[in-house]
């Protein structure tokens, strides 16, 4: 059962949507003294000076009287709009209050807001280590194991980092063990000092200076490290390090300083005289400061009101929960990878986490690796799934029919019903995390009409687990917001008391550490290079942690505690960029999330339409602006939002600032994408000084089902694994792909002839490989017999004699059978099975009659009519077979180039072709072309066993892979472009003319 908590998260801007209202009327002339007097505010100067203390100064000096410029006051006017319309919270722009559930809905903005600021932890963390290396100080302190590292060999292994322009750079480092290395580890577990350290291995060889030289090599190569390692949980790190300072002798100036920096961050006073001093005092310690990003603040809205209707809200639930049926599970390609690399590798085996992420001596994770190369490690390589996903996708079939719905009658918005969902709905349940939340903006005239149903809801997302993710870094500044989130994590751990949910502590850069920070939120953390906030006995080292893979899933269980732990990171951080392999892996086990409406459409249309269901705007309308565009024959809106990655840019089109701003980007840029404003000045209904709010809500859910438990209680798998000697015997066969063709004819053809009179097997398949040796790959089995497999074997190498003497065949290769259950789905596996026996049937008795070049043009004939023949097998008429051969062309042609030479190359062919293959296509023809009865097997068996409900969109497009696998002879991959662009070609012409006709046809 999913139930709404108790508490929500409002954001909003510091300053009211009518806030813009004093510079409607105004033209670029007169923009600049409006500008001069709207910053003569200090609360204004304030707000930019925490955003770019370089156009402060600019401004600072423009307001005394100095020259200022075109683009310093559109840079001002740009952050004007940024505090008046955007929610997300960036330094005085943007703030949060924590609200309730009440009988009706009322939020009003007061106006003593609450300041958090604090010291950037870059800066945090250089004064930590300033402090670390001072003599005085370091014989005092404390030391630790670097908690990253484990054994490999006769080695220790652990990631260690270089600082350059004040980004910290990791690399896999290793040392070898040795006694006196491993009694410092040892001794270090739970602190020590140097002098202690020393100790410990003094003796007759090694003298106290030997020791000390030794002990401050391994706190230079980052084997040891000191407690004043920055930390992201519990107490802010700053206000530690200021307490761990006082019971050091030596410190008082530092302290002093320090204590200062403190002070002055707490002030409440408006103006950024205190940032100034502050900066002035962090150089008397770090000379090289800059004052950018010197100060991190969040801001907490004081609300005089601050309330949501339980109606509305349960009201609101029924709407989004069925959107869940739109979710897909999550296609991580690096998570996917490390399960296959990892059932290759270690089979069922339960392995070290390090040992298994480790890129020498494991397999991995992701892109990550140990070497480092300067020239190239900081590039950012975008993802190509999604251009090399051939899978054919139902939800793009059913936008592209939607969009051109929408076209043809003209509509501006596309709504969906409850049976488009059920249409849209994953062949492969997604379960529902038991700690969630939903973000979205909610619109209407007033808070009274919101409450008597006239609202819109615009949807930005449905994510977990957990209901804490954009909700942690905040808790620092937030009590009441920090006791929720406490107590939503304990009920989400209570459903599971059998398992351990653990905190990810990791401090990937200093300046991470921001968004990072975090009250102690859970009872256990996982710590990897960076200090826990919880005791050490509640404290995972990745040495702890084993991993296995149960029932497809990846599992880790604490050594320590012998319980399964579940990995969270309670705070939003882009984790998957640039992050070491440890922290990638463990952060990417928990990611749920149903985002908006996201269009997958092979071309971009200027214009896409609104996308709602019931109250929910799950997607903005849409418009792709080019340079030269008349911008008033498009129609637009008054209000438009410009959308530049995260980053959105609010324009009034009936404002000539804003329409120069619009202008100004797209001759810079060329092309814009802009949507609707749906949140309009008078859909804006949160009432404040000045006027009404745009708003943003964070709405916390949870679910009363043990997600670990649904993660244990998947449906029966069926086996995955089948050796040599088992029911499946898997045989691989390498030679040329001429010399595999004539094997097929020649011996396979008539070796399951006989093994299938003989009933030695029950079902069988082949299907043609590169891995990078051609080679064909056979699969036999039989449940009956145990013995079947080396009577095959027997038979397989009489019959291959011949060859082998030749070397025609040069290798032949028994192996283990691996079921891809991920692609073909636990309850359709044996099904899919079935369906390659029978397909293999077919291809064999196809290829048996190809002979010389005109064998090879008739292949690729019979290969089209082969893929035709299976789609009707499976139900689809021809509107179907035209909408799922158009996305699998189209992803085809992406992953060839998509060039405009490409498609008039396809075309061409497909004109001289066009004849023969509407006769091939042709079911009366099949006398006059000699191909009556090939495929009558596999549909007569596919028509009669496919199991009711079968994901077949689903299935289809890997069922057609394999079959124009087996039966063409090479280059499988360019001839599926061709076919499927063929086909495709040839479906759209049938429509057509059945359209012109009146007709319509299977």
């Amino acid at each position: 059962m999913i139930t709404v908590k108790d508490f929500y998260l409002v954001r909003t801007p510091l300053q009211s949507i009518q806030f813009l209202d004093q510079f409607e009327q105004i033209d670029m002339a007169a923009l600049p003294a409006r500008l001069q007097s709207l910053f003569q505010d200090p609360a204004m100067q304030e707000a930019i000076y925490i955003a770019s203390p370089e156009l402060y100064q600019e401004l600072m000096k423009w307001l005394q009287g100095g020259a200022g410029s075109e683009k310093m006051c559109m840079a001002l006017y740009r952050y004007v709009l940024r505090m008046s319309t955007r929610c997300t919270p960036y330094g005085l722009f943007a703030g949060c209050a924590t609200g309730h559930y009440a009988a009706s809905t009322a939020i009003e903005i007061g106006q003593e807001h609450k300041k958090h600021c604090r010291l950037d932890m870059n800066y945090v963390a250089e004064l930590a280590a300033m402090i670390a290396q001072l003599p005085a100080l370091k014989v005092q302190l404390r030391y630790f194991p670097n908690n990253s590292i484990y054994p490999v060999a006769d080695t220790f292994r652990y990631a260690g980092f270089t600082v350059k322009n004040k980004f910290r750079n990791y690399e896999l480092a290793a040392v070898s063990r040795t006694p006196y290395l491993e009694t410092l580890l040892a001794v270090a577990r739970d602190g020590a000092t140097i002098a202690e350290l020393c100790a410990a291995i003094v003796d007759e060889e090694i003298t106290e200076e030997d020791a000390r030289e030794f002990i401050d090599e391994l706190i230079i190569n980052q084997l040891l490290v000191s407690e004043l390692e920055p930390t992201v949980t519990g107490e802010e790190f700053f206000s530690y390090l200021l307490k761990r300072l006082s019971t050091l002798s030596g410190t008082g100036a530092i302290a002093a300083t320090l204590a200062q920096i403190q002070q002055l961050l707490s002030d409440t006073t408006t103006g950024v005289d205190k940032y100034l001093r502050t900066h002035a005092l962090v150089q008397e310690l770090l000379p090289d400061t800059k004052s950018k990003d010197l100060v991190q603040t969040d801001l907490f809205l004081a609300t005089t009101q601050n309330t949501i209707s339980a109606t509305l809200i349960r009201d609101l639930q029924d709407q989004v929960l069925p959107l869940w049926k739109m979710a897909r599970p999550n296609t991580n390609t690096d998570m996917s990878n490390f399960m296959n690399r990892f059932r290759e590798r270690y089979e069922e085996q339960e392995v070290s986490l390090a040992l298994a992420l480790d890129n020498e001596a494991g397999i991995g994770y992701g892109n990550s690796q140990s070497d480092h190369t300067p020239l190239i490690d900081d590039l950012v390589i975008q993802n190509n799934e999604e251009q090399t996903n051939l899978q054919w996708s139902q939800l793009r079939s059913f936008q592209l029919e939607k969009l051109h719905l929408c076209m043809q009658q003209g509509k501006t918005s596309l709504e969906l019903t409850d049976a488009d969902l059920e249409t849209l709905k994953s062949p492969v349940p997604v379960v529902l995390p038991s700690s969630m939340y939903l973000m979205g903006s909610l619109h209407g005239s007033s808070a009274e009409t919101i409450d008597g149903g006239e609202y819109l809801f615009e949807f930005n997302g449905f994510s977990g687990p957990s209901s804490a993710n954009l909700l942690g870094r905040f808790c620092h500044g937030d009590a009441q917001l920090l006791a929720h989130v406490k107590e939503c994590l304990r009920e989400e751990e209570q459903q599971d008391p059998d398992v351990i949910y653990a905190e990810v502590v990791h401090l990937p850069e200093a300046r991470t550490g921001n968004i990072l920070l975090r009250p102690q939120l859970r009872e256990y953390e996982i710590v990897y290079l960076g200090n826990g906030s919880v005791a050490p006995d509640k404290q995972f080292p990745i040495t702890d942690l084993m991993v296995s893979i149960r029932q497809n899933k990846i599992v880790l269980r604490s050594r320590r505690y012998n319980k399964r732990v579940i990995p969270r990171l309670s705070t939003a951080h882009n984790f998957a960029r640039n992050s070491l392999p440890v922290y990638h892996f463990l952060c990417d086990l928990q990611s749920h999330t149903v985002t908006g409406w996201q269009w997958h459409l092979p071309v971009q249309p200027a214009f896409l339409p609104r996308v709602t269901y019931k109250k929910i705007v799950l997607g903005k309308a849409t418009w792709h602006l080019q340079k030269g565009d008349d911008l008033k024959a498009l129609q637009l809106p008054r209000y438009i939002t410009i959308m530049e990655g995260d980053n959105e840019l609010y324009i009034d089109l009936q404002n000539q600032v804003s329409v120069k701003l619009l202008q100004s980007m797209l001759e810079k840029k060329e092309k814009l994408t802009v949507q609707e404003v749906i949140g309009t000045p008078d859909q804006c209904w949160i009432k404040g000084v000045g006027g009404r709010f745009t708003n943003e809500v964070i709405i916390p859910f949870a679910n009363k089902v043990s997600a670990s438990a649904s993660v244990e209680a998947i449906t029966r798998e069926p086996v995955r694994r089948f050796i040599t000697g088992s029911e499946w015997l898997y045989i691989k066969l390498y030679g040329g792909s001429k010399t595999s063709e004539d094997v097929l004819t020649s011996v396979i053809a008539p070796l399951i002839a006989h093994v299938e009179a003989a009933q030695l097997v029950d079902k069988w398949f082949f299907i043609r490989f590169n891995d990078p040796d051609h080679h064909i790959r056979l699969r036999f089995h039989n449940s009956s017999d145990p013995t079947f497999w080396q009577q095959i074997l027997h038979l397989l190498y009489e019959q291959l004699g011949q060859y082998q003497k030749q070397e025609l065949i040069y290798k032949v290769q028994t192996d283990t059978y691996v079921r891809e259950i991920e692609r073909y789905g636990a309850e359709t596996m044996e099904f899919s099975e079935q369906v390659f026996h029978a397909d293999s049937k077919a291809v064999l008795n196809c290829i048996c009659q190809l002979e010389g070049e005109d064998g090879e043009r008739y292949r690729w004939l019979l290969a089209a009519r082969g893929v035709d023949v299976l789609l009707q097998d499976f139900g689809f008429d021809l509107a179907g077979r035209a909408a799922i051969m158009k996305v699998i062309r189209e992803g085809f042609f992406r992953e060839f180039g998509g060039s405009q030479d490409l498609q008039t190359q396809l075309n061409s062919k497909y004109r001289q072709e066009m004849r023969q293959l509407s006769s091939f296509l042709d079911p009366r023809q099949d006398g006059e072309n000699g191909i009556e009865g090939l495929f009558d097997e596999r549909s007569a068996f596919i028509r009669a066993t496919v199991p009711p409900g079968i994901p077949a969109d689903y299935l289809l497009p890997s069922y057609i892979h394999m079959f124009l696998n087996r039966i063409l002879l090479t280059g499988q991959r360019k001839h599926e472009l061709v076919l499927y662009h063929f086909l495709s070609k040839y479906y759209d012409s049938q429509l057509a003319i059945q359209k012109k006709a009146g007709t319509f046809q299977k």
